[in-house]
């Protein structure tokens, strides 16, 4: 997809030059074929190239994020710090922060979502514990059980979980993303157009 798209970026090129062409070309007829024929292709076939160009880029980056560590999940208890509806329904989206304390790790804070039935919201009162599945490679990616599986049950009841301090709070690192993610594939696009620009009007100045 993405070299279809460059190959584009040149035949755009070709006829971004076939219009300076003709209006350089000596000639009446060929020169309005050459910019009527130019001006007519060049709009669709850019839309179509740097639409490729975009696409194919993110395709790649995507399939560069799902060669990442595969998800590790453990499914550990937490303690309820916060919880905000943030929306409303029988279903109700909840934005929560927690204390996840696995047992071979300290504990940590950790934001986290959860849909939950408007039956079961006493469960997820401030300190209250649920159960969540964490990801050991990657610790603040937590999935809350809207309600806990049935190998936990009694150990919700009985669990005591002390607060983590604000200071263990775990967040997604921000990613730099590579620089050819956007514009790198647009700079990209833009030079092999100039470069179909150049091999199709240098024949009209007497080079070849």
């Amino acid at each position: 997809m993405y070299w279809v798209g460059l190959l584009l970026c040149v035949v755009l090129g070709v006829e971004a030059g076939g219009i300076v062409a003709g209006i350089l070309a000596d000639d009446t007829g060929w020169s309005v074929t050459l910019i009527v024929v130019g001006a007519n292709l060049a709009p669709w076939t850019g839309i179509a190239a740097f639409a490729l160009l975009l696409a194919g880029r993110r395709r790649r980056l995507a399939a560069a994020a799902g060669a990442v560590e595969p998800p590790q999940w453990e499914t550990v208890m937490a303690r309820i710090e916060s919880v905000r509806a943030v929306g409303d329904g029988p279903d109700v989206p909840l934005r929560l922060d927690l204390t996840v304390a696995p047992e071979d790790r300290p504990g940590c804070r950790v934001d986290a979502t959860a849909v939950v039935n408007l039956m079961d919201l006493d469960d997820f009162r401030v300190g209250r514990t649920v159960v969540v599945d964490q990801d050991r490679a990657h610790p603040w990616e937590v999935r809350v059980h809207p309600r806990p599986p049935a190998a936990f049950a009694g150990q919700v009841a009985l669990a005591r979980i002390d607060s983590a301090p604000s200071e263990t709070r775990l967040s997604a690192p921000a990613r730099s993303l590579p620089a050819a993610h956007g514009w790198g594939g647009v700079r990209a696009g833009v030079l092999a157009a100039l470069a179909g620009a150049v091999l199709s009007v240098l024949p009209f100045h007497g080079f070849f």
